[in-house]
């Protein structure tokens, strides 16, 4: 792993926990095992680093590669529940990146509101195209904007009721979000 990837990774583990307020370069020097000026070489400012944590991610990338496990045959309202649950899992996967997102959006630190913008565009986009090849019908409702919407607003909701009630398995919570969105789906 190279020193640029060490510092990324140490980042998010302490921003995600701690904030990028709450985050010197300092700290995250000691604990990346580098220099200052190792970071600094890499990153001009924290906004610079903050930037880089969460593009490094490569989404637009991740998001195109969903695979297409879906039988078009199966009922539309189990290729829903799948598709809403492969997002919750993936949601899940980066827990720490949206952790810091969201707290660092909160805070209103102005990196963070544009990369998560950019980001939720980009999750907004890879929604409708997958509802366009795993929900077909949805398409040919015309509702597909107004279900990745939906969508979207579950995993969040589900995201925040994740991050606190920890003691809750996760996947319970993927479920009801899938459930209601698929409930309200349904009755449309």
């Amino acid at each position: 792993m190279s020193v640029r990837e060490r510092v990324l990774d140490t980042a998010l583990a302490l921003m995600s926990e701690r904030g990028a307020e709450g985050t010197s370069m300092r700290q995250l020097a000691a604990a990346s095992g580098v220099q200052v000026a190792a970071i600094y070489h890499y990153f001009p400012s924290k906004d610079a680093l903050l930037t880089a944590v969460i593009d490094e991610r490569q989404y637009h990338a991740r998001l195109a590669d969903q695979p297409n496990d879906v039988d078009l045959a199966d009922p539309v309202e189990d290729r829903l529940t799948a598709t809403v649950l492969m997002f919750w899992n993936g949601a899940l996967d980066e827990s720490p990146v949206l952790k810091l997102l969201l707290g660092e959006g909160l805070r209103a630190e102005p990196a963070a509101q544009q990369v998560g913008s950019e980001l939720l565009a980009t999750f907004r986009a890879g929604v409708v195209d997958q509802l366009r090849v795993r929900v077909p019908e949805v398409v040919e409702a015309g509702d597909v904007g107004a279900v990745a919407e939906i969508m979207i607003g579950q995993i969040l909701s589900a995201f925040i009721r994740y991050t606190f009630e920890p003691q809750r398995d996760p996947a319970e919570i993927g479920a009801e979000a899938a459930a209601a969105l698929v409930s309200t789906i349904s009755t449309i």
